[in-house]
């Protein structure tokens, strides 16, 4: 059975993905600080594993890449993480954005490292990062975010044409306004600097929204998990908005 990596799978749409990938029959590594919201009827599935990581301490991190590196049958991995302090540029600091860049870029890139040559003796794999459709639309309030996403953007598909020729995927998935904790937070910072109610500027935000509604962790799961497939074996290089058409054409 091929195991799948799934970071910041204790919560939101890094839980999502677990679920997703249980359903699918995968074995799961669950990476997380600590059990989050994870149910004891996941703890219960033989074919699902947890391992305690904070993705932003470099020491852990190395720790973790020489485990990934030992266990057998990775086929592929799904780089998820929290998202940054919001604000805007001017009140931006250093240690955010170096912390941004260690937790979600940094992070990605050692952790594909450690398992891309068994990637490559398997004969292929996936890559999947869950991200952000401020890769693309950057977000007022959101500096930090909108900067460290369009580094993303960039890496995955500076790997895939790297690692193609190995049968080997790699993608983005772009969350829009999806209803997590994270989005609460957004709605909580952006609805203070306006000064309007929370009720209202989540209602703004629906407004701008063709579907009229907020996305479910679910439906990011689902197309995480769609990616990791062998379905997706053709899909390469790739940003996929979940957004409801939030998303203008490019």
């Amino acid at each position: 059975m091929k195991s799948v990596v799934v970071c910041g799978g204790s919560k939101g749409l890094g839980l999502a993905t677990v679920k997703n990938l249980l359903a699918k029959e995968f074995k799961v590594i669950c990476i997380s600080r600590s059990k989050g919201s994870i149910s004891e009827d996941i703890f219960a599935n033989e074919n699902f594993s947890l391992i305690l990581c904070d993705l932003s301490n470099a020491e852990q991190r190395a720790t973790l890449a020489l485990d990934l590196a030992n266990i057998e049958n990775i086929w592929g991995i799904v780089n998820n993480a929290s998202g940054p302090a919001t604000g805007p540029v001017e009140s931006a600091s250093r240690a955010e954005y170096l912390k941004a860049l260690d937790t979600h870029l940094f992070a990605s890139d050692e952790l594909v490292k450690a398992i891309l040559p068994q990637l490559k003796r398997n004969g292929g794999g996936r890559i999947v990062s869950i991200i952000s459709v401020t890769a693309r639309i950057p977000l007022e309030n959101m500096s930090v975010s909108n900067t460290l996403r369009g580094a993303m953007l960039n890496w995955t598909k500076t790997l895939s044409k790297e690692v193609a020729r190995f049968n080997i995927t790699v993608n983005n998935v772009l969350p829009g306004y999806t209803d997590t904790e994270r989005l609460l937070e957004v709605i909580d910072g952006v609805s203070a600097k306006q000064g309007i109610s929370k009720d209202d500027y989540s209602n703004k935000i629906i407004s701008q929204i063709p579907m009229g509604r907020f996305g479910r962790p679910e439906e990011i799961g689902a197309v995480a998990g769609f990616l990791i497939s062998e379905e997706a074996s053709f899909v390469n290089g790739v940003s996929i908005p979940v957004d409801g058409g939030w998303t203008p054409c490019p």
